[in-house]
């Protein structure tokens, strides 16, 4: 019937559908004969007769020869097990399903209330964090503009910026620590600056990303890392030096509208020395190396339009002699320097030595990670003395080696050292879970540990990343009872 040349092919499509459907139905049933038996009293309905019912629409019902093929192979459906029917009676309790089976453990087994009010105040943090990003991006859209501008709308619209950028920096001051360092302090921790909130960071670089092109406007020098002391050296250089570099290409191309050609060669010679400088840095595969790039492809665009106005007439001058007297100073100083080459070498130091802490935590967090792990390996062999053992090295390695690191450079607590939290805490949990908190049973006791039982302190995502990670070490101890045949300590696992 589908092949014949009456039937169009809005026609076949549906019907074909309906064909497919109706064969894998059927297959279904067949199978099914096989397998169900219904012996219950009370009103029953062919299973054919409501395969029939549902196989087939009202509107095509057997007028139509592809439809008349199916019911006909449903009526020949033998059952040659049983008489299978459905139980159509009234619902009473004995024909009904029981309740799903309950895996909830006991309600004091674990009590994450004080996590939960950690949490609860991180998030709060957080999201006053990102509302102070959204005031601060509106504020440095003001301030743009009005740049443009100047007068009184430019002041106003500094001052509400000041303003945010206070509440900024005061949210992440650290009593602890003396900012009342020189530009030749070379220490790691610059200002003692721990990991902003939320994406405040990145609204930093932009601030300072203006601060710069400010600067640059009425000096013509690179805005020095002393102007800025609550930012940290790596929003300095993402802002002031990386971000400046941007703006200061498209300001060349608006200066070169109008044929100013100082001004352009000024921004070309000043990225060029932040250029130069960057090519000190060992910047690896971070957000800075990729944001490197673009001082390239700025500088390149300057050198372009500077070409592009000396083939139009414009004179452009040699600058060659004019940027050694710019570097050198009459003096030796940095009073006639582009760039303020003693505080950024300054900042240089700081960075290597991050870089030198970066290494060394890695290397040492592998020590404390393996015996951690090892730990976990000896506590499914029941070697209890063993696992106490490398949980204890895991613990000194964290507090003598690791901590000092993360106390002189906070922005490498999250990383290589969080993975060595993460990794004690499994080792810890499922020690307590087996021997209970001091050790004494000699039987899975079920005892959790809660994040203030440890005696290092951690962060809400270090406890939770090991108690999502013990759920793995339960399973593998389940199998070793199942193994042995050992149902309650299956069921405890569960």
């Amino acid at each position: 019937y589908c092949r014949s040349p009456t039937v169009s092919g809005a026609t076949f499509r549906p019907l074909y559908m309906l064909y497919m459907l109706q064969l894998f139905a059927l297959t279904s049933i067949r199978r099914s004969a096989a397998f169900v038996q219904t012996s219950s009293p009370g009103p029953r309905r062919s299973f054919v007769g409501v395969a029939r019912q549902l196989l087939v629409p009202a509107p095509l019902s057997s007028a139509h020869p592809f439809t008349a093929t199916t019911v006909a192979t449903i009526n020949t459906i033998s059952f040659t097990s049983a008489s299978i029917t459905l139980d159509m009676s009234s619902s009473t309790p004995g024909n009904l399903p029981h309740a799903p089976h309950r895996y909830l453990s006991r309600p004091d087994t674990l009590d994450l209330s004080d996590l939960e009010i950690r949490i609860n105040d991180a998030d709060e943090r957080r999201q006053a964090a990102y509302d102070l990003s959204r005031k601060v991006g509106v504020a440095l859209a003001k301030c743009r503009a009005a740049s443009e501008v100047g007068g009184d709308a430019q002041s106003v619209a500094d001052a509400e910026l000041e303003t945010l950028m206070g509440e900024v920096f005061s949210a992440n001051e650290d009593p602890t620590t003396d900012d009342s360092g020189d530009a030749g302090d070379t220490s790691s921790n610059k200002k003692g600056s721990k990991p902003r909130d939320g994406n405040l960071s990145y609204k930093v670089e932009d601030y300072l990303r203006y601060k710069s092109y400010v600067h640059f406007l009425s000096t013509g020098r690179l805005l020095p890392p002393s102007l800025t002391p609550d930012a940290t050296d790596e929003e300095y250089l993402g802002g002031a030096c990386i971000g400046l570099a941007q703006d200061l290409a498209r300001y060349g191309v608006g200066r070169a509208t109008v044929r100013d050609v100082p001004s352009v060669q000024m921004a070309r010679d000043l990225v060029g020395d932040v250029m130069t400088y960057l090519l000190q840095f060992d910047f690896r595969n971070g957000p800075l190396r990729r944001k490197y790039d673009g001082v390239k492809y700025a500088l390149k665009s300057l050198e372009t339009v500077l070409y592009e106005l000396s083939v139009t007439g414009a004179e452009v001058l040699d600058g060659n002699n004019k940027d050694v007297e710019m570097q050198n100073g009459d003096d030796g100083k940095n009073e006639g320097c582009r760039i303020p080459t003693d505080e950024l070498e300054a900042l240089h130091k700081r960075m290597e030595r991050r870089d030198e802490l970066r290494e060394r935590l890695i290397k040492r967090c592998r020590d404390g990670q393996k015996a951690a792990k090892q730990s976990i390996f000896a506590l499914h062999r029941n070697d209890k003395k063993r696992a106490e053992k490398l949980i204890d090295e895991c613990e000194e390695c964290i507090k003598n080696d690791l901590l000092p690191i993360v106390e002189e450079e906070p922005r490498l607590r999250y990383g290589s050292f969080s993975n060595v939290l993460e990794e004690l805490v499994e080792a810890r949990l499922l020690y307590a879970w087996l021997f209970g908190k001091d050790g004494d049973d000699e039987c899975p006791s079920g005892t959790m540990l809660t994040i203030t039982d440890f005696a290092i302190h951690l962060e809400p995502e270090d406890y939770l990343g090991g108690i999502c990670d013990l759920t793995g070490e339960v399973g593998r101890f389940a199998v070793q009872r199942g193994t042995a045949r050992d149902t309650k300590g299956v069921q405890m696992c569960l």
